[in-house]
């Protein structure tokens, strides 16, 4: 029998008993629906989880820390840079000295507290820095480049005017109290090309003065640390021939061993390789810290939510699939004497079961495909409840502009801000569930269909 047949068949039969046919598919309708409704709320919570991480710290940052008995030089760092996955390394050196910055013309402004760090520049983006505008300090060249925060302008003061107004605020607040970070107002100077004085006071009669070149501007980042923000960051090699320089001054010899760092950052690929890289940085002797040890007890917990959700929705799918082998049943009996005529005129076994199962398989899809849609708009309005969409479309009413419904749109679509998500996967993996328990739940009947002797069947009243 060809498929064509079947499907003639399957969908000749389903129709003849509309009534039935529709019901059976409302239990398989309800099973899917709670599934995915139930696996949904787990996978946003999951994505909340992975957004307030993000917000926190670089998921894919590994910071090593150098106050063990294993030395963290330059040859461990190379070691640690060429590891699988590894997308870049380098050290972090604080400036050990305490120094002094001024800008404008004859000194006019100046930091009486500078945050320098050195570390690899050539590696700041491939780390995840961030520019605002300019480039990042070119390493080897004979002027020190350097970057500076986003808000790096903010910390120096205005010797020309009086005390309390020699600073700009740029902690602005609006009618309601918070934080208004776009309003915020102009710096007395651009720090970009800006020269720079960098001065350190070695003792009552030496000083150590630098012109910085500011060649770039970094976008604020918590997670990168403190530089990004009113900080600044040369290179390495600089930052050490700076240390040098002051320790000559101070009388002292310099070391000629290998320099050695208190912490280093490391990039890697990708955080699903995050848990090995840490592991093989470990296993050479380095205390590390990562994201990864707050993130896997969270993901660990979200897993098992997903994992009792889906056991609650699958409890009424387990309802629909008896609901299917009820129905098949019935159907066999009510067509026993059918099933006879076929064997009688030569119908292969195989094919009245496949016409079985086929029915059976179609009910499971008619309700996976309704329980998938009804999720989707269940997920919508549940989403639509959490931001407040009653508001939106107060506002429409009275006139709002339609333009306001876009923004309702990206608040039920940003991640973080939903409580229900519905990804293709779980739309797919909802409707693959229910057609397969429709066809599991028609192997007894069917088997009970092909097992009828065609005399007695046709005897059947």
């Amino acid at each position: 029998m060809r498929i064509s047949d079947l499907l003639a068949m399957c969908r000749q039969n389903l129709l003849r008993r509309k009534g039935r046919t529709v019901l059976t598919s409302l239990g398989v309708m309800i099973g899917c629906t709670a599934i995915v409704i139930m696996v949904s709320i787990g996978v946003a919570s999951g994505e909340s989880m992975e957004v307030m991480l993000q917000s926190m710290g670089d998921l894919t940052m590994i910071e090593i820390y150098g106050y063990g008995q294993t030395p963290l030089n330059d040859d461990a760092i190379d070691q640690v840079r060429d590891m699988d996955h590894v997308v870049a390394a380098t050290a972090k050196q604080y400036s050990p000295f305490g120094a002094t910055l001024s800008a404008g013309s004859g000194g006019r402004y100046e930091q009486q507290w500078c945050y320098m760090q050195g570390m690899q520049t050539s590696a700041m983006e491939d780390i995840g820095y961030e520019l605002l505008e300019g480039s990042y300090p070119l390493p080897g060249t004979k002027e020190i480049q350097v970057v500076v925060g986003q808000y790096f302008a903010y910390s120096f003061m205005d010797t020309k005017r009086p005390e309390g107004r020699n600073m700009v605020n740029r902690y602005v607040f609006d009618a309601e109290g918070n934080l208004d970070t776009e309003n915020i107002p102009e710096a007395y100077f651009d720090p970009l090309g800006m020269e720079l004085k960098l001065t350190v006071q070695i003792d009552e009669k030496k000083t150590l003065e630098k012109d910085l070149v500011v060649v770039g501007i970094m976008k604020e980042d918590n997670g990168r640390g403190y530089e990004t923000s009113e900080g600044l960051v040369m290179d390495l090699t600089q930052m050490q021939q700076l240390q040098e320089e002051i320790t000559k001054m101070q009388g002292f010899a310099v070391s000629r061993e290998a320099p050695k760092y208190d912490n280093a950052i490391v990039k890697v690929d990708d955080i699903e390789n995050l848990a090995a890289v840490q592991d093989e940085i470990t296993s050479m002797g380095y205390e590390t810290w990562s994201m990864e040890s707050i993130r896997e007890p969270m993901l660990e917990e979200t897993n098992r939510q997903q994992m009792v959700f889906g056991g609650l929705g699958a409890i009424s799918l387990f309802v629909a699939a008896i609901g299917i082998m009820n129905t098949m049943v019935m159907s066999i009996t009510e067509r026993t004497r059918e099933i006879g005529v076929m064997k009688a005129l030569g119908c292969y076994v195989k094919d009245i079961r496949r016409i079985f199962l086929l029915e059976a398989g179609c009910i499971g899809l008619i309700g996976g495909i309704s329980g998938v849609l009804i999720s989707l708009l269940i997920s919508l309005i549940m989403n639509l409840v959490s931001v407040g969409a009653g508001g939106y479309f107060a506002g429409l009413m009275q006139g709002m502009p339609l333009s306001s419904l876009s923004g309702l749109w990206q608040a039920v679509t940003t991640p973080g801000s939903r409580i229900s998500v519905v990804p293709v996967w779980l739309a797919l993996a909802g409707l693959g569930i229910s057609v397969s328990i429709g066809v599991l739940s028609g192997f007894y009947p069917a088997n009970k269909a092909v097992k009828i002797p065609a005399l007695e069947a046709i005897k059947h009243e």
